[in-house]
């Protein structure tokens, strides 16, 4: 993480540490108990959770790490690119 904050200073400070962009860490009595971030990070890891517990989706990119994959075109006009 970026930094650590206790959560008076986040309460000072919101606004800044909000509009810096920045990850950081909430802490309470020198422990940590939130994590900030920008919403594309979140939506980032939320993608990739998503895409880590779909069983079929882990198949075809361990297929494709192995090199046994076929080449698919994307149609980037299809809701799921056409795959």
């Amino acid at each position: 993480m970026n930094s650590i904050y206790p959560i008076s200073e986040v309460q000072a400070k919101l606004s800044k540490l909000c509009k810096d962009g920045n990850r950081f860490v909430i802490s309470n009595r020198n422990r940590p108990v939130m994590v900030a971030l920008p919403i594309e990070e979140f939506d980032a890891l939320m993608e990739t959770l998503d895409v880590l517990s779909d069983p079929k989706a882990m198949k075809e990119i361990q297929r494709a790490e192995a090199g046994k994959g076929s080449y698919k075109p994307l149609d980037l006009d299809h809701e799921d690119f056409g795959l």
